[in-house]
């Protein structure tokens, strides 16, 4: 069973100990995806960390929901105390498992936006040649560009 040190408002997964699959499993997530840990013998749901503004991977999660009331009330209490942490099995096999889990691993990340953010920006990409400048002014040829 993983440990870690309850020295954060979140958890970083070069402070899971003892469990190199649940720390490649968060390093495989990608920004924004939520993964069900039991910490401390509590389970809840825990949330990959955004990017950072330079696009490098933040490697760390952070509770949300009940679980986040539960680490800010373990931070206050017992900081620096070790707890266990381990990953909470969703499904007891795979016939219960949804088609995603059966298909195995995305080979690309979705997008980090609402499925309607998608729409739009596909529609202004499409619509884009609308969009361009054009000039009812006076045409001028290369040469005379030029001599100005």
């Amino acid at each position: 069973m993983a440990t870690t040190a309850v020295s954060d408002y979140v958890i970083w997964a070069k402070h899971i100990h003892d469990d190199a699959d649940l720390v490649e499993r968060i390093r495989c997530l990608w920004a924004g995806q939520t993964i069900r840990l039991e910490v401390d013998g509590v389970s809840g749901t825990w949330r990959r960390m955004d990017d950072g503004k330079d696009g490098r991977a933040t490697l760390g999660v952070r509770p949300i929901g009940a679980a986040q009331e539960v680490w800010r009330a373990l931070y206050k209490e017992r900081r620096g105390a070790v707890v266990s942490v381990k990953a909470a099995e969703e499904y007891a096999g795979v016939e219960e498992a949804p088609e995603i889990a059966r298909r195995g691993a995305l080979m690309f990340a979705p997008m980090g936006r609402t499925a309607d953010e998608r729409a739009a920006a596909i529609a202004a990409l499409l619509d884009a040649h609308n969009l361009g400048y054009s000039s009812d002014g006076r045409t001028m040829t290369r040469d005379e560009m030029h001599e100005r």
